[in-house]
């Protein structure tokens, strides 16, 4: 420690001490200044001790920058969970899913809609096609590969045959937006009962493939 003009007296009572007690004082100064709230850019430190009959013995301590303390929390930075959002489930294997959606198409042929089978027409297909779509299980106006999939997955008995074609001519209709955007549409619609009963078909179905974890 290199003070200017500074008598052995005003080093704290250094003069006294052997080397190694002048070592250990250093020791713990270095411990205080690692204590205390200060950005240490790096330095080297040299202590000469002079004892009595000419002896020094002298030493040189470099003292190294700290490593950089992250300067926010990293929990605080975690965005906050949204209650309203619901967390969407990873995607199931194929072949189970595959399975699950033919048990799903099943289930739907049995609903019943007043005193009748609620799906009554080859048109609500439609309805099937809109919601693996949403769930983006198919692709959306890829009629090729909705046929390639429902063919997979078409249960032993349905209500309705399925034809491509039938299916294709949604995207002549208010069907063709995503069912959560599907309204009544005078211009388009002549007659509510039919636009009733498909949204009817679609959401149900929708329920079912959610509750089979869909």
């Amino acid at each position: 420690m290199n003070h200017n003009e500074e008598e052995p007296e005003n080093l704290g009572g250094l003069g006294d001490l052997l080397p190694t007690e002048v070592l250990q004082k250093v020791n713990e100064l270095l411990e205080k200044l690692n204590w205390t709230d200060h950005t240490n850019h790096g330095s080297k430190i040299e202590v000469v001790y002079v004892a009595s009959g000419g002896q020094h013995v002298e030493t040189q301590i470099n003292i190294e920058n700290p490593p950089k303390q992250p300067t926010t929390n990293p929990e605080k930075e975690q965005p906050l969970p949204n209650p309203l959002q619901k967390e969407r489930e990873p995607r199931l294997p194929e072949a189970l899913s595959t399975e699950r959606i033919s048990h799903c198409i099943a289930l739907l042929m049995q609903e019943k809609y007043g005193n009748e089978t609620l799906f009554n027409k080859q048109s609500h297909w439609q309805a099937v096609y809109r919601i693996l779509v949403d769930k983006e299980y198919c692709r959306d106006s890829d009629f090729d590969g909705f046929d390639a999939f429902i063919q997979t997955v078409m249960p032993e008995k349905v209500n309705k045959p399925y034809t491509k074609a039938s299916v294709k001519q949604i995207s002549q209709t208010d069907f063709v937006k995503p069912f959560k955007k599907w309204t009544f549409d005078h211009q388009t619609s002549k007659t509510r009962k039919p636009f009733d009963r498909m949204v009817t078909v679609a959401q149900r179905f929708l329920d079912i493939m959610e509750e089979n974890r869909l």
